[in-house]
């Protein structure tokens, strides 16, 4: 029976039973569903990259070819940075594994003076100091009682890494098909949009698209900045390895608020070796620069691409990461736009009510 001459009661059974089928669709697919939301976001920051990768190739099978190439390209970008920060953090485990050794045989060397004439802190962290590390004359214990809080953080951090990996590579799979198939996706997912609500979400998709891509820009050229900024302070306060510490603060920097994890490291770093106020200007000057590239840059960056208002792009952002995790970073400000976008065509559609 053709869909115009259905009944009324045809039709709702209809849309139940493809409302039923999405629902169990996304209930089976929810551990998959973060990698193909980043793969989606990929493919739309990437498509402008893409046309002009495309074209270099020829041959009946240049599509497979060029998606098959460029998602070896991305992954290659995405995954570089990820070895190196394990290669690294490699090292700094065998290093820390080597101080505890050296602490279970000798016992941890003594406080810091002026650590040990702070008020009030100076007996919380004599208590901890020796809970932990023993009394400091050949206490080993603390050493062996640490150990399997190392062991337990070691087991549940591998755990995630493991995690993390499988979905980076089910991501690169399903950005290669994204690739493959995009010709068709850009047919086919208007199509279905307008047949679903009408013509006039072609604006609505329009301004989602557009949301992701600012907010990729604002992303990537925040971490960048920030990175780069935090490197000079790090060199002027003399942290070890500035270059390499102001590169991870830019990695970090990609998710907010999580740089502070790296000079909030280094700060600690440099007070434990007495430098105060390097400490001190390296936590108040990463601060300050957080504060600013991740309330007042990012979002006027994404909320300019997406013509989003400053509060809106902001609590775009906030909400996003909150409710999704990281991919929120862009499907935030998707919603946002997508939901701003409703609001001034509902506005611009109702009639005017007098003077």
């Amino acid at each position: 029976m053709p869909p115009e001459n259905a009944t009324t009661a045809q039709k709702t059974a209809r849309y139940l039973l493809i409302g039923a089928l999405a629902l169990i669709g996304a209930w089976m697919l929810r551990h998959f569903i973060p990698a193909l939301c980043w793969a989606v976001v990929l493919a739309i920051a990437t498509s402008s990259l893409y046309d002009r990768w495309v074209a270099k190739f020829r041959g009946k099978r240049r599509d497979v070819w060029a998606a098959l190439t460029f998602t070896l390209l991305v992954g290659a970008v995405l995954v570089a940075p990820l070895i190196y920060g394990g290669m690294a953090a490699g090292r700094e485990a065998i290093t820390v594994a080597r101080e505890f050794a050296v602490l279970a045989r000798r016992g941890p060397p003594a406080l810091p003076s002026w650590l040990t004439q702070m008020p009030w802190l100076s007996r919380w962290v004599h208590d901890f100091w020796v809970e932990y590390f023993g009394s400091g004359s050949g206490g080993a214990s603390g050493a062996v009682h640490a150990s399997p809080a190392v062991i337990e953080w070691t087991r549940v951090v591998g755990l995630q890494v493991a995690r993390r990996i499988f979905t980076l590579a089910f991501t690169l799979l399903a950005l290669f098909f994204v690739y493959l198939n995009r010709d068709r996706l850009s047919m086919q997912v208007p199509r279905l949009c307008r047949r679903l609500f009408g013509s006039s979400v072609d604006r609505l998709v329009w301004r989602v698209v557009t949301a992701i891509r600012a907010a990729v820009d604002g992303i990537v050229f925040v971490a960048v900045g920030e990175g780069a900024v935090m490197c000079g302070l790090y060199a002027l306060a003399h942290a070890p390895h500035p270059i390499l510490s102001g590169v991870v603060t830019g990695v970090f920097a990609t998710i907010p608020f999580a740089a502070p994890v790296v000079f909030g490291t280094i700060a600690v770093v440099l007070l434990v070796r007495g430098s105060i106020a390097a400490a001190i200007f390296v936590g108040a000057a990463g601060t300050v620069v957080l504060f600013v590239a991740d309330h007042f840059v990012r979002p006027v960056i994404i909320g300019e691409g997406a013509k989003l208002p400053f509060l809106w792009a902001l609590l775009g952002i906030l909400g996003g990461v909150e409710s999704f995790g990281l991919v929120g970073i862009f499907i935030g400000p998707a919603l946002m736009a997508a939901l701003v976008s409703l609001w001034r065509g509902w506005v611009e559609e109702m009639p005017a009510e007098g003077p």
